[in-house]
């Protein structure tokens, strides 16, 4: 009989271990930090591997060079925002222009888009949709063929409206906005209707930037110098802050978030990496 409880002593402790050594899934943390010399990095797009920043400040694209490769540049821009691309061209709403870009990088033209809206903040773009968000009208305008455009946010209820939109994504099927001066994320339906809201209890100051994984929804808290990390239902997953300040905008490519820095002229890399308890 004692055998018999020390036996069972011993798988019960042996248990207790492993639980205690378990691995808890990958989390994001901060790996480098390149720094953008003489950019204010506002919003980022990618083509052919290539990372494109636009600089609001200094009115430019620009690339990134991570691996001291040559720095392209575009200039003559008017106060470039969040921008966009459909893997061959940029999208670039011109804030201070009232109107959407687009470049090949040779050569450029404005795009129609169906209303006169003021400060155009971003604008996204998927397989044929298009999506553009107006700081100042507080509106989104929506169309899935180039000619008709549906106003999104226009007379809308309160839990429904936004103010000074500053980003949007489109995605399979939705429109995810971050509400910047509401500090929250809206998601919409393609035909307008509010599905709904995230991050109205966590706190943020200026929901500046977002983007929208297979599995996460990554926001950019500008005035409290975080990225918060959640599923697609709203559920926070975690919260970043090492080496952000002023984050302005995020992308994933593969494997690796970047973060722009707006007032610090810097990207922060992060990778998801597992940890252990103890």
């Amino acid at each position: 009989m004692k055998n018999l409880v020390a036996l069972l002593f011993a798988v019960v402790l042996l248990a207790s271990c492993s639980n205690s050594n378990k691995e808890e899934p990958p989390k994001w943390q901060a790996v480098k930090t390149i720094k953008l010399e003489g950019v204010s990095p506002m919003g980022i797009a990618e083509i052919s591997n290539t990372l494109w920043v636009s600089d609001a400040v200094g009115n430019r694209i620009v690339s990134v060079a991570e691996n001291n490769e040559a720095i392209q540049t575009l200039d003559s821009f008017v106060r470039p925002m969040h921008i966009a691309t459909d893997g061959k061209n940029l999208f670039v709403p011109e804030f201070n222009n009232n109107q959407v870009m687009i470049t090949s990088g040779v050569q450029r033209a404005v795009i129609p888009v169906g209303d006169s809206l003021s400060k155009p903040s971003a604008v996204s773009v998927f397989e044929n949709e298009m999506a553009v968000s107006y700081f100042e009208d507080n509106q989104v305008l929506y169309s899935n063929n180039g000619k008709d455009w549906l106003h999104i946010g226009k007379n809308a209820t309160e839990e429904a409206a936004l103010n000074q939109p500053t980003d949007v994504q489109i995605t399979q099927d939705n429109i995810w906005v971050a509400d910047g001066y509401n500090n929250r994320v809206q998601v919409y339906s393609k035909d307008g209707k509010l599905l709904n809201t995230i991050g109205e209890q966590d706190s943020i100051d200026v929901a500046m930037g977002l983007f929208v994984s297979e599995k996460e929804l990554f926001v950019t808290d500008f005035d409290n110098n975080r990225v918060l990390v959640y599923d697609h239902q709203g559920e926070l997953l975690q919260e970043l802050t090492k080496d952000i300040k002023s984050p302005s905008e995020v992308y994933l490519q593969n494997d690796r978030l970047f973060i722009l820095n707006y007032l610090a002229s810097s990207m922060v890399v992060y990778k998801k990496k597992a940890t252990e308890t103890e």
